[in-house]
């Protein structure tokens, strides 16, 4: 007898809602989980559910495809090129990092690969959009009240110094107009095609809130890729009108928010004062009221499109829709060679090459082209390159390569550019790897928008258009490397492509129906034992690449805190622990060598502190360590020879030029 389907709990649901929603929230409320502790425990657990459900058959739930396969091996041969790199790494340290990180990414790719069922699309897509839209409202309420989020440390800073982006709760801007470019089109599409009139009118009613958000990250980058991700929604999406309506609703709202924001000088420059506090609460209530009416819209349109039909007007055909795309493009193209034809490209270009060049505050910089500093970063990245044309300096190192090759101070980490960076760090082979990921996405998934049903194509493009935006940001910034918008991202290319083909897609609806649940497929898609021996092997290996440099990050600030509150003996323990639970890392020989220094013991402070450069050579601030403590030591010139390496490293640092 055929069991009704209520009586089967559906796991794909469930799946979907923990990854989708609940790993996206907390990462996006822990700093975006850029803190390696963060990151790494996420690492950790995600491993292990892989490893202990692969190892008994309970995934993956469905077999996965052949290109599904292949892209989770081009993801996996790039995080094992990012570990093999540790073979000539300068700094062992700042790569095994980096390789927990993206072994954490390919964790959370595979684990949502092996636990999608044949709704799995929906879920995914409408977890990830509803926990952006959190995201959302959170950052826009720090932003309007900061007092209500003493968390929000970051934004509140900001604010009371006249710094006027949003950053919280990720912490930085640009990721966050990044995150927010990821959920519009996955909003969009549950505004348009969410099961409930509810739910869609929820959805609509969240995308003027985001807008607003987005607007005060003053993020250029991350509202540009919002909008080419739900230019690209609608392009490669059926029925379009209705979703364009839908869309124009959240547009005319946001526009209305981002207007009232804008005429409000205390609240959009960022003062902490009683006026912006009053100025905060108006807008909130605007933000409020322009919501609940975009809802009440979506809905009603919702209900009058189901009850009473299509109108002509919104059904457009196939040869309409292809004249009018054929029409963008040209005048696409012919705005290009116009600007081209003006010069005006030719200036804005030499814009942003200029050193230094800030785009102003307050909305005017979203009018500027100027690249603060990221041409330089991104040559700097080109010569890290061409020393390393294979295989690079090493996962993580840019960093010590800036400092003795930048044209100018500027203490950072990144190049701001995800492919400039891998270039630079992994060579040629990490570059080819990482495209060849990026190019499977992007192909695998347009081609699963264009050959699905119809009543999948929705689900499909948005989750293509809200993919996209990870690649887009990582143009210009180090996005990559703010974990929520990777796994977010990734989940998404899951569903992408592990989608079916049409025919195959009726096969197991048609055997879900017959089995009276959605988990028929899934009891018969184990993988056979040597190839769960294999994964069991690869997971194991992952969770102690990713717990080395966990434990002893975790060590070492333990260290520190024990430090500052002047318990040298437990200080030193700690930091000792971290040197063998990461023997070739140079941060715990060096808070070796810190806290022996405060403690007088000058001899052993050296000889850890000549350990930690032994490991790090290229680090200027080693060599610096090490200088003062051979003075303190009164080793004159050891002092002075350490301080000529260190200056060597840094050569632009203000420090090493002071009169």
């Amino acid at each position: 007898m055929t069991a009704p389907r209520n009586q089967f709990f559906d796991a794909s649901f469930a799946w979907s809602w923990i990854l989708g929603f609940g790993l996206t929230v907390y990462l996006g409320m822990e700093g975006g989980g850029f803190d390696s502790l963060i990151s790494g425990q996420v690492g950790v657990l995600v491993w292990w559910v892989l490893l202990f459900a692969v190892a008994v058959g309970a995934l993956p739930r469905r077999r996965p495809t052949t290109i599904a396969w292949t892209a989770l091996g081009i993801l996996a041969c790039f995080v094992a090129w990012t570990a093999l790199s540790l073979i000539w790494t300068e700094s062992t340290e700042k790569t095994l990092t980096d390789f927990a990180r993206v072994a954490t990414y390919l964790g959370v790719f595979g684990l949502g690969l092996f636990t999608r069922g044949p709704r799995s699309a929906r879920h995914t897509v409408s977890a990830i959009g509803a926990a952006i839209a959190v995201l959302g409202v959170v950052a826009l309420l720090s932003r309007l009240h900061p007092a209500w989020f003493p968390s929000a440390r970051q934004t509140g800073n900001f604010l009371q110094t006249g710094r006027e982006r949003l950053s919280y709760p990720v912490n930085y801007w640009n990721a966050l107009a990044a995150l927010l470019a990821i959920g519009m089109p996955l909003l969009l599409w549950s505004a348009t095609c969410a099961r409930t009139t509810v739910a869609r009118a929820f959805a609509a009613a969240s995308l003027p809130a985001l807008v607003l958000a987005a607007y005060f990250t003053l993020s250029r980058g991350g509202i540009a890729a919002a909008a080419i991700g739900l230019a690209l929604f609608l392009i490669l999406t059926p029925d379009r009108i209705p979703k364009a309506v839908t869309l124009l609703f959240a547009a005319v709202g946001g526009g209305i928010l981002v207007a009232m924001a804008g005429a409000r000088d205390a609240l959009t420059h960022g003062r902490a004062t009683d006026l912006a506090h009053h100025q905060g609460t108006q807008v909130l209530l605007a933000t409020l009221a322009v919501c609940v009416v975009v809802g009440l819209l979506q809905a009603a349109f919702s209900a009058l499109l189901e009850r009473r039909g299509r109108p002509r007007w919104s059904v457009v055909s196939p040869r309409a829709a292809r004249t009018v795309a054929i029409a963008l493009v040209a005048v696409l193209v012919v705005g290009v060679v116009a600007v081209a034809a003006s010069g005006k490209a030719s200036r804005a270009w030499n814009d942003f090459k200029r050193p230094n060049s800030g785009p102003g505050h307050g909305s005017t910089r979203l009018n500027s082209v100027a690249g603060e500093s990221r041409y330089q970063f991104w040559s700097s990245a080109y010569r890290e390159f061409e020393h390393r044309p294979l295989t690079g300096t090493g996962s993580g190192t840019f960093q010590l390569w800036w400092t003795r090759d930048g044209d100018y101070e500027e203490n950072i980490v990144d190049a701001h550019s995800l492919y400039l960076q891998t270039l630079g760090e992994l060579g040629l082979v990490g570059l080819a790897l990482l495209a060849a990921f990026i190019a499977l996405s992007l192909v695998v998934g347009t081609r699963a928008v264009l050959r699905a049903r119809v009543e999948s194509k929705p689900v499909l493009a948005a989750a293509l258009a809200g993919s996209t935006a990870i690649w887009l940001t990582s143009i210009f910034d180090w996005t990559w490397k703010v974990p929520v918008l990777p796994v977010a991202s990734l989940l998404l290319i899951a569903v992408l492509v592990a989608a079916r083909s049409r025919s195959r897609e009726r096969e197991v609806e048609a055997g879900a129906e017959t089995a009276g649940f959605a988990e028929e497929e899934s009891t018969r898609a184990g993988l056979p034992l040597p190839a769960r021996a294999g994964a069991a092997l690869a997971a194991a290996a992952a969770i102690v690449g990713i717990a080395i440099p966990l434990a002893s990050t975790s060590l070492v600030r333990s260290s520190q805190s024990a430090a500052r509150a002047g318990n040298v003996s437990a200080a030193l323990a700690d930091a000792r622990s971290a040197q063998n639970v990461e023997p070739g890392a140079a941060g715990p020989r060096l808070q070796q060598a810190l806290v022996l220094e405060t403690a007088g013991d000058y001899e052993a402070a050296a000889a850890a502190a000549t350990a930690a450069a032994d490991s790090e050579s290229t680090n200027w601030r080693i060599w610096l360590v090490l200088s003062r403590i051979e003075a303190e030591r009164g080793n004159s010139d050891a002092a002075v020879s350490d301080y000529r390496r260190a200056r060597s490293l840094n050569p632009t640092d203000s420090l090493f030029h002071r009169q």
